[in-house]
């Protein structure tokens, strides 16, 4: 497990402490709570944060496109262009990661990306949206 920890360094370094600590926490809970860390254990707490993450994601979007909706609309079309164009994004780097670094990748890689993304809607929504 390791060397998942090393992998995972640059997106942990990337993103804003609070985040990745609060999901970090929920991560590694799991893990424990589950007597080994194996493939399936995992992946079942990457799935369980990701789902969580997914909802704070979908929240904030559409925080986000709305606002954006009701003072630039050209700007609420982009952010849902760019969310597709994002999610194209993160599962082929996820279906590569996990080619090439292998199995848990699978499903990490979909739990940090969701997490990064989370910041940067976050950033949007507090910063110009």
């Amino acid at each position: 497990m390791q060397s998942l920890h090393k992998l995972l360094m640059p997106v942990l370094l990337a993103l804003p402490l609070s985040t990745w600590a609060d999901y970090e926490q929920q991560y590694q809970a799991c893990l424990d709570a589950s007597g080994m860390i194996n493939n399936a254990s995992v992946a079942g707490c990457a799935e369980g944060v990701s789902e969580t993450v997914k909802k704070e994601m979908n929240r904030i979007y559409q925080q986000l496109f709305l606002k954006l909706q009701q003072s630039a609309p050209e700007d609420a079309e982009q952010l849902q262009a760019t969310q597709k164009a994002w999610l194209i994004y993160r599962n082929g780097q996820c279906d590569l990661q996990g080619k090439h670094v292998g199995s848990p990748m699978y499903y990490t890689c979909p739990m940090e990306l969701n997490i990064q993304r989370v910041e940067e809607l976050k950033f949007l929504l507090e910063n110009g949206g």
